[in-house]
């Protein structure tokens, strides 16, 4: 079958992709890469899952617990989800000569929801405790006091609702700051929610039959709003790699030893392990197999003849390669399978190994043939 110059050019620009040579007429358009990807990557979106949560307590009014020093990190460790900072800017509308003039008078900071992980350690249930029974005090009493007759009663105590323990001037906040930070590319972006106050709380419910992971819901308050960003290095991201952070290298990659242990272990299961089929056994000659791992991983295309490639193409085309894994159907190669596929047809269960047949077969064997030779020694399958 002679080839057409269709099929010359094409099998040129095969040549030209592979080589890095000549005019490479393969290719797609990359606008996407180029908008995301160059630049290290600095306009590629952010992902909404990689973020870090601190809570910053005061310590002018918050105990710290001597036993656990740190537990004021993990609070933020049991975020599940933190809505970033939400803003409203208040209009008024002036006419002037029926044009309309917008003016801005204010903003306002709306409030944001987080929810939490109802931990088995209680450490959201504590945090919110220790706001709960600083602001108010009915907390504080017992449930006897609360089941005694209190109307028409001489009152036995005088602080109920909000009142604050702290008993200098003014009420400091019992929480300085909430910092928020959305992780990318080994960088962080920051919100700083200053002097926020627990809005609304809410723990989650039970239900029979569920098996969902519990939570608690909070809605934050807040005064201000500041942005910070940087690097995640040298403790910038407050808490994120203090408690529970692992700091042991991986074993997985061993830059100093050679390959990594996952690559030798593929190298050793998949390439060692050649199977003969006349025999029924494993060849586990580990060491020529990584010999071969090596040289196909190093081996540079732009070694490779130019011609060599040529005739590896125009074999592709001619239907009649029955190692490439590369077919391109021709009118006598398709003409040719349809005659010779009484034998069953590819993922039927019928075929002579294992259900398959292949489609690439010479045209001058028949199917018995062609089972035949996949049975020889040293036969890739």
């Amino acid at each position: 079958m002679a080839i057409t110059n269709g099929q010359i050019g094409l099998i040129n620009q095969f040549i030209g992709a592979a080589i890095g040579t000549g005019d490479a007429g393969l290719r797609d358009y990359q606008h996407a890469a180029r908008t995301f990807v160059d630049g290290l990557y600095r306009l590629s979106p952010k992902l909404n899952n990689l973020f870090h949560v601190f809570i910053e307590l005061n310590p002018a009014v918050v105990q710290v617990d001597p036993l656990n020093p740190a537990a004021q990190y993990e609070i933020g460790l049991m975020a599940k989800t933190a809505q970033l900072p939400k803003f409203t800017v208040n209009n008024k509308i002036y006419n002037a000569y029926n044009r309309k003039n917008v003016v801005q008078q204010s903003i306002a900071y709306d409030p944001i929801t987080m929810t939490f992980h109802d931990d088995s350690s209680d450490v959201i249930r504590n945090f919110w405790y220790g706001y709960y029974s600083y602001y108010y005090r009915d907390s504080d009493y017992t449930g006897a006091l609360y089941n005694q007759e209190y109307k028409y009663q001489p009152r036995q105590t005088q602080n109920w609702g909000f009142s604050p323990k702290y008993r200098g001037p003014g009420t400091p906040n019992y929480i300085n700051a909430i910092r928020i930070y959305s992780l990318h590319q080994k960088s962080f972006s920051s919100y700083i929610l200053f002097r926020p106050t627990i809005q609304s709380f809410q723990h989650d419910e039970h239900t029979q039959g569920d098996w969902q992971p519990m939570q608690h819901t909070m809605q934050f308050a807040y005064e201000a709003v500041q942005y910070e960003y940087g690097t995640v290095d040298a403790g910038n991201v407050i808490g994120f790699d203090i408690l529970h952070y692992d700091n042991t290298p991986s074993p997985l990659i061993n830059t100093k030893a050679g390959p990594s242990i996952l690559i030798d272990g593929l190298v050793e299961g998949v390439l060692g392990g050649v199977h003969n089929l006349n025999q029924g056994a494993y060849d586990a000659s580990s060491t020529s197999a990584v010999r071969a791992f090596n040289t196909f991983k190093n081996s540079n295309l732009n070694t490779i003849p130019v011609a060599s490639l040529g005739q590896t193409a125009a074999a592709i085309l001619r239907g009649q390669n029955t190692q490439s894994p590369v077919f391109f159907p021709t009118s006598s190669s398709v003409q040719d399978g349809i005659s010779t596929a009484s034998f069953g047809l590819p993922g039927t269960g019928s075929g002579p190994i294992n259900g398959v047949s292949n489609i690439n077969t010479q045209n001058d064997l028949t199917p018995q043939q062609q089972a035949q030779n996949l049975l020889q020694p040293g036969t890739n399958v």
